[in-house]
């Protein structure tokens, strides 16, 4: 790598910071932002493109396959509605801007077995606040003039304490003097009136989403290598061998025993009564036992894959290594562990089902039928890792999260629960429908709530709700003009159909 970053790479860079910032501002700031947050993607992957080709700095082309995942996630402003998950996807996304940094340079130690991939993803998120001087340092202060970056930084410094120290002291002023707080409130006033803060609130976002995206690529070109921090990691990660803690093999039999025990008792009882529908003692209702008790199980079999985990930190050598009789009993308890999870996962879902049937979707309910199934995933990799524990199990259960989130933000959870408890309600499944709890959601519902209107096996009241929800959602979407970035199909769909009620 050269020494410094050449001037044709400065450029690039401090163009694609510059494209990131604007294009933040025009394309998410806007109200509703919908089809502009897949367009914004879009742009970060052809400007990230154009920086990283031909550069011998990036040693893996392959890395920019990220934006896969966070395409799919930016593809949930545009079919959906719903607002479920725009936090958190905020948060997955700079996951994986920092993931695809890593992988380009092939600093993403995925392939060992450690949780040392996820530290690194930690630090290179905040890594990129580091390097917010640096278009300053190329483009305002030149190189040599020393003085001169002394001065600017002495000024940004005392520019910084001054404000939160001016505020205070506005603040107190104002509520120990009326007059004062008055005065002070139209001076306050006539600056609202000549400056737009609306637009210089935009203005800072977009800057800092430009800078930060700035240093964050900036990283891959980055001219120190921090050599001296990564023999201290290694320094660290030789000495966490050397004092790595080592289980008793009977101890933890012992406490693996125990536990499968009680879990064979309990599947004893799963297959004579929940699965085998067995006369229930004390007169006891089927459908009470039944719909009870899977978001416990569902806790639990997170727990035995965290016993699984602990038990082969510890004993991994005793297991893999002396291979002696003892070992071998915990590796089947181990497995026996995990056909008992299995169980318990087909459990959970079988009362999850009945309670479904009962009472319709939810989205508590859909999420964790979904977490079950990816569960199972993550159960068949765990059986891996038992017998091969050079297997990579952070990383796998790392994909499978990904996956199970991905999964979330690519289908309609709103418009699958509205569906569904209308289909029961109208094929007298259920008596009754909770309107008021279909109304509360997203507009991605909005299309199976239409249906209520001209069926004639709906209640009045219902029917009448139904119209009140469709007369104010036109008027919230007649009065509320957008423009093309908050373009949105869910929305597109329901305004059509408000325009033909």
């Amino acid at each position: 790598m050269n020494n410094s970053i050449n001037t044709s790479l400065k450029t690039k860079l401090s163009i694609y910071g510059l494209i990131s910032a604007f294009s933040f501002i025009y394309l998410l700031l806007p109200i509703l932002p919908g089809i502009s947050v897949l367009i914004f993607t879009l742009i970060q992957c052809v400007s990230i493109y154009f920086v990283t080709k031909d550069r011998n700095e990036v040693k893996n082309k392959k890395g920019i396959l990220v934006m896969i995942p966070i395409f799919i996630l930016t593809l949930n402003y545009f079919i959906s509605g719903s607002y479920l998950f725009k936090t958190t996807n905020f948060f997955v996304i700079i996951v994986l801007y920092s993931v695809m940094i890593l992988a380009m340079t092939k600093k993403l130690p995925i392939n060992r077995n450690n949780f040392e991939f996820i530290f690194k993803i930690i630090a290179k998120m905040f890594e990129p606040f580091t390097n917010f001087s640096l278009p300053i340092k190329w483009y305002i202060v030149s190189e040599g003039k020393e003085v001169q970056k002394y001065i600017i930084k002495r000024i940004l410094i005392g520019i910084l304490i001054t404000i939160p120290c001016i505020i205070f002291l506005l603040i107190m002023l104002s509520s120990a003097d009326v007059i004062f707080s008055i005065k002070m409130f139209s001076i306050s006033d006539w600056i609202f009136k000549i400056v737009n803060f609306s637009y210089l609130i935009k203005l800072i976002y977009g800057v800092f989403v430009g800078l930060y995206l700035f240093g964050l690529l900036y990283t891959v070109f980055e001219e120190k290598q921090l050599v001296r921090k990564h023999e201290g990691i290694n320094s660290l990660n030789n000495s966490y061998v050397k004092r790595k803690v080592q289980g008793d093999l009977i101890v933890i039999n012992i406490l693996l025993f125990s536990i499968l025990i009680v879990y064979t008792m309990f599947i004893i009882i799963q297959f004579k009564y929940l699965f085998a529908g067995g006369e229930l003692p004390n007169g006891l209702n089927y459908s009470d036992y039944a719909r009870r008790g899977f978001f416990e199980l569902v806790i639990l079999s997170i727990l035995n894959f965290g016993l699984i985990l602990i038990v082969i930190y510890l004993l991994k050598e005793k297991i893999y290594v002396e291979k002696n009789k003892w070992s071998q009993i915990t590796k089947i308890s181990m497995l026996y562990l995990c056909f008992v999870t299995l169980i318990m996962l087909i459990s959970s879902f079988y009362r999850m089902n009945l309670y479904d049937n009962e009472y319709g979707f939810t989205r508590l309910r859909i999420l964790v039928n979904l977490f079950l199934l990816f569960e199972s995933i993550g159960l068949i990799a765990t059986f891996k890792y038992i017998l091969k524990p050079n297997f990579n199990i952070i990383a796998s259960y790392a994909l499978i999260g990904l996956l199970y989130y991905l999964t979330l933000n690519s289908i309609q959870i709103d418009n699958i629960i509205a569906k569904r408890n209308i289909d029961m309600y109208l094929n007298g499944q259920t008596e009754t429908i909770d309107i008021n709890y279909l109304m509360n959601l997203s507009i991605d519902a909005t299309p199976q709530i239409y249906r209520l209107i001209d069926n004639k096996n709906v209640d009045i009241l219902t029917k009448n709700k139904a119209k009140i929800y469709f007369e104010n959602m036109n008027i919230k979407y007649s009065n509320n003009e957008l423009n093309w970035q908050s373009y949105n199909l869910s929305i597109d769909k329901a305004r059509k159909l408000m325009v033909n009620k």
